[in-house]
C-alpha cells in the first residue's frame, strides 16, 4: 500500500465516521477551517466552484445557505469513498451540488472548466505536490481564483515529539519514517514557488502563515486526531496499548493549562485578472 493509499483508506474506513463530530469541527483545525472558509470571496463571476479533497462537505456546510442563493454549480471531489458517501447523503436532492471520486493529481474535470478552486486541509496529503498544482492549473479557467488552506512545515512540531516517543514503542524506524512522509511539509516560500511554476504574474498570489497554541485535554485532542491524523498509526498492531502510551507521553507536556498543540497553517489566495 502506497502512502497515498494509506491516507485514503483511513479516511474511507474510519476517519469519515467521526469527521463531523462537533469537537472535530470546533477544536484545533476545525476553528481555523471555519475562519478560512468565511474569508473566501465568492463573486458573481464564480459560476463553477470545485472543492478538492472535499471530505464530508465541510467547506460547503459552513456557507451552505448563502451558496444556495447563488446562481452557481458546486463540485466536491474526494478520493475517500466513505467521506464522499457522507457528503452525498447530506446534500441529496440539491441539484446545485455534485460529488465525484478524484484526487488533486487527477480531477474528473475538463480543461479550463472551473471559476474557483477551494481546498481545506487536504493539499498537504498529496503524494506529489507539483503534479497537484499542475492539475489545478489545467482545470482553472483563465482569470479564475484559488483558495487553499494547508498545514505549514512546522505544524505541530512540539506536539509531535511525544507522539514519536510513543510510536517508537510500537513501530520500527522505517515505519515511523513512512508515517512522517504521509504529509507534505512545505514552507510558504516553497508553496509560492510551486504555484508560480504554473501561474504567471497575471495572477496575484498571497500566502499567509497563521500560528497559535491550542490547549486541550487528551480526550479533546484525540477527537480531532481520530478524524484527521489516525492514518499515521495504521501500522500499529496494538492500537489500544499505543493510545495508553500516547496518553502518558502527551500528559507529560501538560503544564497545568492543558496539552499544547502548536498549530501552524498556510492560507493561499490566488486571483486572476478577470
Amino acid at each position: 500500500m502506497t502512502q497515498s493509499d494509506t491516507t485514503v483508506s483511513s479516511y474511507s474506513k474510519s476517519n469519515y465516521s467521526v469527521y463531523d463530530d462537533p469537537m472535530n469541527k470546533n477544536f484545533v483545525y476545525g476553528e481555523i477551517t471555519i475562519d478560512f472558509v468565511n474569508s473566501i470571496e465568492f463573486t458573481s463571476s464564480d459560476k463553477v466552484i470545485a472543492d478538492i479533497g472535499c471530505g464530508t462537505g465541510f467547506v460547503f456546510d459552513i456557507r451552505k445557505e448563502e451558496l444556495l442563493e447563488k446562481d452557481a454549480q458546486y463540485i466536491g471531489i474526494e478520493p475517500a469513498q466513505g467521506m464522499l458517501d457522507t457528503a452525498i447523503g447530506k446534500y441529496q436532492g440539491l441539484s446545485q451540488f455534485s460529488w465525484h471520486l478524484g484526487t488533486f493529481e487527477s480531477m474528473p474535470l475538463a480543461d479550463s472548466s472551473v471559476d474557483k478552486l477551494t481546498s481545506s486541509l487536504a493539499l498537504h496529503w498529496v503524494p506529489d505536490l507539483d503534479a497537484s498544482v499542475k492539475e489545478m492549473a489545467r482545470v482553472l479557467k483563465p482569470g479564475g481564483s484559488i483558495d487553499v488552506l494547508m498545514i505549514d512545515r512546522d505544524d505541530g512540531a512540539s506536539f509531535k515529539k511525544p507522539v514519536v516517543s510513543a510510536m517508537k514503542k510500537h513501530l520500527t524506524f522505517p515505519q515511523i519514517m513512512k508515517a512522517a512522509g504521509l504529509a507534505q511539509r512545505v514552507s510558504a516560500r516553497q508553496l509560492e514557488k510551486k504555484f508560480r511554476s504554473y501561474f504567471d504574474e497575471d495572477y496575484s498570489l498571497t500566502i499567509r502563515n497563521r500560528r497559535e497554541v491550542i490547549l486541550g485535554s487528551f480526550d479533546e485532542h484525540m477527537k480531532w486526531w481520530k478524524a484527521r491524523s489516525e492514518q499515521i498509526i495504521s501500522d500499529v498492531r496494538d492500537k489500544e496499548a499505543f493510545m495508553e502510551d500516547l496518553r502518558t507521553e502527551l500528559n507529560g507536556i501538560d503544564r497545568g493549562e492543558g496539552i499544547p498543540f502548536d498549530l501552524s497553517v498556510l492560507t493561499l489566495k490566488m486571483r486572476g485578472d478577470q
